[in-house]
C-alpha cells in the first residue's frame, strides 16, 4: 500500500490524525481510538516520500537543521496540518486530517461561552487529549469571533485549527521569540492572548499578561479539573509562595475540563467540568482548597453555572448521546453517578 493510499484510507475512515513513525505500523486516530492501517512497519523510503509530499524545500531544511517543523498544506483541496520530528533514529510525523474541526459539531456549555465573551481576566481550559482540546478551543474562539470584534494572538507549539474570519482578527505564532522586543511587538494592543498546549512554565507568563489587563485563555493537557488546579497551585507556590494563589484568584474567571468520548452514533461527544469564579470559589482558591472546590461543584444547583463531570454525563445520557457503559468509563465517581441516575429514573 502506497503512502498516498494510506492517507486516503485514513481520510475515508474519517480519521482525525494520521501517525507515521519509522519502524512502527502507520496508524489513524478515529473517534473510538487509534487503529493500525496495515500490519507492516513504516519504511525509511516512505519517510522520505512523506517529506516530499508535505514539506517545502525551506521546511525540509528547517527539519534537517532543528529536528522539528510544523506547518499546513492541502491534500486534494483539503487543508491538513502536520508536525515532523527527527532525532537520531527517531523519525515521526503527525498529520492532522481535520485541522479546522469540520467533522466536529461541538456543543459548548453556555456558561463557558458567556464567560469568554466577557473577555476579562484569565480562563483555563483543560482536557486529556491533544486534538479534542484544540477543537473545543477552536470552536470557542470561532463563536467569540462571530459575536465580538477584537484582536488576538494564538500561541501554539503545534498546528492550530484556524478560525474563519468574522469580526475578530487572529495572528498565529509558535510562542518562541528570539528577542524580548519581538514578543512585546506582537503582544502590543492585543485584546486576547491564547496559550495552547505549552508546558507549565508558560503559566506564569500568561498570569502576568492577565494582571496587566489582557484577556488570556490558557489551554493545557490534564486528565481532570482537579489535576489542573493542583498543577497551577504548585507553579504558583514555587514562584510566589503563599501569595501566589491569591494573585491567581484575583484574575481567574473560569476553569473548565473537557473530555471527549465516542457517542451512540460514533460522533465525538464532550462532557465538561465548569468552575466559574464566584466569591465562594475565590475564597477556596485563595486557600488552595481543591477538596472544597470539588465538593462545591458536586453540590451545585442547575442555575449556579458550576458543572461537575457526573452532571454533564447525566445530561448526555438523558439526551441519548452516550450509553451507560461509556458514562461509567468516563466518570471518576461511579457511585455518585449511579445515585444521580436513580434520582431521574434511569
Amino acid at each position: 500500500m502506497s503512502l498516498t493510499e494510506l492517507l486516503l484510507q485514513a481520510k475515508s475512515k474519517k480519521a482525525d490524525e494520521f501517525l507515521f513513525v519509522v519502524g512502527s505500523e502507520p496508524r489513524a486516530r478515529l473517534a473510538q481510538g487509534w487503529v493500525n492501517l496495515r500490519s507492516t512497519p513504516a519504511l525509511m523510503t516512505e519517510w522520505n516520500l512523506l517529506q516530499q509530499s508535505l514539506l517545502s524545500t525551506q521546511q525540509k531544511a528547517v527539519l534537517d537543521t532543528t529536528g522539528v517543523v510544523l506547518g499546513e498544506t492541502a491534500i486534494e483541496n483539503h487543508r491538513v496540518g502536520f508536525s515532523f520530528f527527527q532525532d537520531g533514529s527517531t523519525m515521526k510525523a503527525v498529520v492532522d486530517l481535520d485541522v479546522d474541526g469540520l467533522k466536529q459539531e461541538i456543543v459548548l456549555p453556555n456558561s463557558l461561552l458567556e464567560n469568554a465573551l466577557r473577555m476579562k481576566g484569565m480562563m483555563i481550559l483543560s482536557g486529556p487529549g491533544e486534538g479534542g482540546r484544540s477543537w473545543i478551543l477552536q470552536k470557542l474562539l470561532q463563536k467569540m469571533s462571530e459575536e465580538k470584534s477584537f484582536s488576538a494572538a494564538v500561541l501554539s507549539n503545534r498546528t492550530f485549527p484556524q478560525i474563519k474570519d468574522e469580526k475578530a482578527c487572529f495572528v498565529y505564532h509558535n510562542g518562541q521569540f528570539p528577542r524580548a522586543e519581538d514578543r512585546e511587538s506582537l503582544m502590543a494592543g492585543l485584546d486576547l492572548v491564547v496559550y495552547d498546549g505549552f508546558s507549565d512554565d508558560k503559566f506564569l507568563e500568561a498570569l502576568n499578561l492577565a494582571e496587566q489587563g489582557t484577556f488570556v485563555i490558557y489551554s493545557m493537557k490534564a486528565p481532570s479539573l482537579e489535576n489542573t488546579l493542583r498543577r497551577c497551585f504548585s507553579v504558583l507556590q514555587k514562584a510566589y509562595g503563599p501569595q501566589g494563589a491569591a494573585r491567581w484568584a484575583e484574575v481567574l474567571s473560569l476553569v473548565a475540563g473537557n473530555y471527549g468520548m465516542s457517542g451512540l452514533n460514533q460522533e465525538r461527544v464532550f462532557a465538561h467540568e465548569i468552575l466559574p469564579v464566584k466569591p465562594q470559589v475565590r475564597a477556596l482558591l485563595e486557600q488552595e482548597d481543591c477538596r472544597g472546590l470539588l465538593q462545591l461543584m458536586a453540590q451545585a444547583t442547575d442555575n449556579s453555572g458550576l458543572l461537575a463531570l457526573n452532571q454533564s454525563l447525566l445530561q448526555h445520557l438523558i439526551r441519548r448521546r452516550i450509553d451507560l457503559k461509556t458514562a461509567f468509563e468516563i466518570s471518576r465517581d461511579p457511585d455518585n453517578l449511579d445515585q444521580l441516575l436513580k434520582k431521574v429514573g434511569i
